[in-house]
């Protein structure tokens, strides 16, 4: 046998056979072409969602509250699937197992409502069937006097293991607390990164926080890092939390408003904070860069007639591991706009907006272009909310639903947003809750919603500041891993 393999033309006619062999099995199996996901490509195999969970936070106690949660199971794009089964309802509860629920979403399009209360409580949101998919939910507490005095709005967050928050603060006149809730019936882990403006801050107490099963941990910021205009970096090392920035502001002895930081997107080449509102007020953007070389970048405003660079503002140098800060409210002339950052280092930022008088604020981070419809429950307001959707890039394309309680569209309309400019549309004050979706037709759209106080409020008015950013709601769950390529065998 050995002396017929070294002849050189027996060799080679084994060598055909097997290629033939190898070739033939790829005709008879009818080998398809892997399912890769290549640098770029967020189109992934999709299955239907058929189960929630979601943490509503509130402040912490202060003054005379009202607090209370607005959650939908929204109705969905025509043609959009959900999962099979009977529409079990979705119920809100306090986050012990054995909590009797305090509200239910009954059928898709309703908005439900749990009772104001003064009873400052977390609440979950959970259920499963074919409710779940696109679930949106509010949280949100007013605040008559003492610390709380303003509106504190959120949407309830769906739990993970890596969130940002930027614009947070550890040093006098503010009181951030980062609220870890875990949803779970196990343990949960967490490490927290902080950075400041002069680097990364070694805080060892923020290493291995256990936040218990169906239970909170909390961070007082003040009493690890003492310092201003802070990013947070929250890791789960082991189980999922919902993480939550609290926030109250003081002026010397008086308070100056209360609410959550909104999250930030993932640090990228290019990131875009939507829904600055318009009109006098602080306008504040901080920015991160948590990488180990220093980031070069370049700030383009995106207002109501296109993109600019504002002379004395469109380049930064920011160190290593470090924030920035920047005021806004001269560029921006209170125009209702969009911020760009463009840099050549990994960054992510936030937004800090307040009324005229600085007495209340919002926050809104940096979120991703839309990549399917984007809902939000607006509780009801006394002022007219500002929808605000921003054109990064090129030009593109929106449409939008404002539905009330019982699923009846209030204003709907498809708009073209020029490249580069942010569009601005008005919804009337609401004596009820009603839900917003926004969905992308074309081209990259950002977009949020603002409240803000009349220009000449009366002194007695409570002032209320929210901002609520609008993100790729949860309808499909990402089917992440490719499938054995059969074909490799021919190359």
């Amino acid at each position: 046998m050995s002396s017929l393999l070294s002849d050189l033309r027996v060799r080679l006619g084994v060598c055909v056979l097997a290629l033939g062999v190898v070739g033939g099995l790829g005709v008879v199996t009818h080998a398809k072409a892997p399912v890769t996901r290549g640098e770029g490509v967020d189109e992934p195999t999709r299955t239907v969602v058929n189960r929630t969970a979601m943490a509503c936070p509130v402040p912490g106690a202060g003054g005379k509250v009202e607090s209370w949660v607005n959650a939908v199971s929204p109705s969905l794009p025509d043609g959009t699937p959900v999962a099979a089964g009977d529409s079990t309802p979705l119920t809100i509860a306090p986050l012990s197992a054995t909590s009797d629920p305090v509200g239910s979403v009954l059928a898709r399009g309703k908005i439900a409502s749990t009772a104001r209360t003064p009873k400052l409580e977390t609440l979950s949101i959970r259920g499963t069937g074919p409710l779940a998919a696109g679930t949106a939910a509010t949280s949100t507490t007013v605040g008559e006097e003492g610390v709380n005095r303003g509106m504190a709005s959120v949407p309830c967050q769906v739990p993970g293991s890596d969130f940002w928050f930027v614009g947070a603060s550890g040093a006098a006149g503010r009181r951030d607390v980062l609220v870890l809730t875990n949803l779970d019936s196990i343990n949960a882990e967490v490490n927290v990164t902080f950075y400041a403006a002069n680097g990364v801050q070694d805080v060892q107490n923020a290493r291995g926080v256990v936040v218990p099963a169906h239970g909170t941990a909390e961070i007082y910021l003040g009493q690890v890092v003492k310092l201003p205009d802070l990013a947070l970096h929250v890791v789960s090392s082991g189980g999922r939390v919902a993480p939550a920035v609290r926030d109250n502001a003081s002026s010397g002895k008086s308070p100056a408003g209360v609410d959550w930081l909104n999250a930030s997107t993932q640090p990228a080449l290019k990131v875009t904070v939507p829904a600055l509102a318009g009109g006098s007020g602080v306008r504040i953007l901080t920015v991160v860069n948590p990488g180990d070389l220093q980031a070069s970048a370049t700030l383009t405003i995106n207002g109501p007639n296109g993109p600019f660079k504002p002379a004395d503002l469109s380049t930064m140098q920011i160190p290593a591991g470090s924030t920035k800060v920047i005021r806004l409210e001269g560029a921006l002339k209170k125009y209702a706009s969009a911020i760009t950052v463009t840099s050549d280092q990994p960054v992510t930022a936030a937004t800090r907006m307040t009324n005229s008088a600085v007495t209340e604020f919002s926050t809104l981070g940096a979120t991703d272009p839309l990549r399917g419809p984007a809902y939000v429950v607006l509780p009801p307001h006394d002022q007219p909310v500002v929808l605000q959707v921003t054109a990064p890039g090129e030009s593109a394309a929106v449409r939008f639903e404002l539905r009330d309680a019982t699923d009846k569209v209030v204003q709907t309309r498809s708009l073209d947003v020029v490249g580069g400019a942010t569009n601005v549309i008005t919804f009337k004050p609401q004596t009820k809750p009603t839900y917003l979706m926004v969905e992308q037709l074309r081209g990259d759209v950002v977009a949020g919603a603002t409240l803000m106080p009349p220009a000449k409020p009366e002194s007695s008015d409570i002032p209320l500041v929210a901002a609520w950013p609008l993100t790729t709601s949860l309808v499909f769950r990402a089917q992440l891993g490719a499938q054995p390529d059969t074909k490799a065998a021919l190359n």
